[in-house]
């Protein structure tokens, strides 16, 4: 009898640890938070509605959303060192300049408390994840997000008789059509086969596709690579060998500085930008539509986005994170789309019918290919030296894509320069 009220003894325990194990991350005091964030009206007005629908489900945790429309990182910077630090802080690019401050707090607990699958969440790659991520520590979970993705005018591939672009086209395939795609009546090109120039996300998808990088997994430079090198070679060859795309000195005499607008108009075939593009489309007199962006040696395109990390100074850190998981979860993701925002980063929501069908467009579009897009992301060189490193890259490989400096010894000069911010 004594051994069977001992045996019943342990197996209650044994439920109530495995009861407690299962709840997570529990909060049981009311909590007051403040979430800040940046973005144009309409961004505000749908994160309002997204914690609304959160303190609808969790009516003990409030949470005061703080709109910093401009100057967004010099504002929460003076709010830290002010003591008012937001308790949810909205990053992206600039993450690890939080974190390598100590600034916002790890949150592998919350993710393994709460047993978080993030690839279920985010795609094959954890989408930006491995970005926000320094020292196998996770910062920022994902919100908002979208890949690089390719454009394409469908009536330029119908009168060239070429098959429409798919994220199997390797750079062979992608340059005969970019050839087949441009027109030229004597000196002047009156229709380019593809667009882009020196934004950063254009040209590095170029050099992780041909198996390069920026930095290699220890974190150290590695940018004059042969595989970066050939990558920048060719991308630049696209302008000035094989001219099927404009120059900086073309897009000044067209009137702009971005691919966009002259995809808009119907002078370029193909361009490669984000989900907001969409949007610039909806008065387009042309057929048009999406695919993932092409490949080379493998697929690889980079995945813009925002994300959502804990002030240190948060005093309810449990509360903060019951929050963030909400804005990522399948209904905390889905006003994203119904408000025709952005793109969710939630791969469940991005491959939904609300977001594949788009009800809201008068012409079928092609939204798998952002879904279809997640699986190739490549985890950006995210540092807390970003900003120093992008004005490297600006100044060095802005004379190249101006034709007035050679490949090699341009990347040779950033290879040095990069050792040198990071002090080795």
């Amino acid at each position: 009898m004594k051994l069977y009220k001992l045996f019943i003894a342990v197996v209650v325990l044994c439920m109530l640890v495995t009861a407690c194990g299962s709840k997570g991350v529990v909060v049981d005091e009311p909590a007051n938070l403040t979430l800040s964030v940046w973005g144009s009206d309409l961004d505000a007005q749908v994160y309002q509605s997204r914690l609304d629908l959160f303190m609808a489900k969790n009516p003990n945790i409030k949470v005061e959303l703080v709109y910093i429309p401009s100057d967004y990182s010099q504002k929460v910077q003076t709010m830290i060192a002010g003591g008012t630090s937001p308790d949810i802080i909205e990053v992206a690019e600039d993450v690890h300049s939080y974190s390598s401050k100590g600034q916002i707090i790890s949150l592998n607990d919350f993710v393994s408390a709460d047993k978080i699958d993030l690839k279920a969440r985010y795609g094959e790659t954890g989408g930006l994840t491995g970005a926000y991520s320094m020292n196998g520590n996770l910062y920022a979970m994902p919100d908002r997000g979208g890949a690089l993705i390719l454009f394409y005018n469908k009536d330029m591939f119908d009168a060239a008789g070429l098959s429409y672009p798919t994220k199997d086209w390797t750079w062979v395939e992608f340059l005969n059509a970019a050839q087949k795609l441009t027109i030229r009546d004597g000196d002047k090109t009156t229709q380019y086969g593809w667009a882009a120039g020196g934004w950063w996300p254009w040209w590095m998808s170029f050099i992780y596709m041909n198996g390069g990088a920026v930095l290699d997994a220890q974190g150290k430079p590695v940018f004059n690579s042969p595989a970066a090198v050939e990558a920048i070679q060719f991308y630049n060859d696209l302008v000035y060998k094989y001219h099927v795309a404009p120059s900086p000195e073309d897009y000044a005499n067209l009137g702009t500085n971005s691919p966009d607008p002259l995809f808009a108009q119907g002078l370029v075939a193909m361009s490669t930008t984000g989900f907001w593009g969409i949007g610039g489309l909806k008065d387009a007199t042309f057929n048009w539509d999406i695919a993932p962006l092409f490949q080379n040696k493998q697929r690889a395109t980079v995945v813009f986005g925002n994300g959502f990390g804990i002030s240190k100074d948060c005093k309810n850190p449990e509360a903060a994170w019951k929050v963030i998981e909400f804005l990522t979860s399948v209904d905390g993701q889905t006003p994203i789309v119904t408000s025709k925002e952005d793109a969710p980063t939630n791969i469940e929501v991005l491959n939904s019918d609300a977001f594949l069908k788009q009800s809201w467009s008068t012409k079928p579009i092609n939204m798998a290919a952002l879904g279809e897009s997640a699986d190739a992301a490549f985890p950006l060189p995210l540092t807390p030296k970003w900003n120093e490193m992008n004005t490297i890259f600006d100044t060095n490989l802005g004379e190249v894509f101006a034709n007035r400096a050679e490949v090699q010894p341009t990347m040779d000069t950033i290879q040095q320069q990069l050792l040198e911010l990071f002090g080795e």
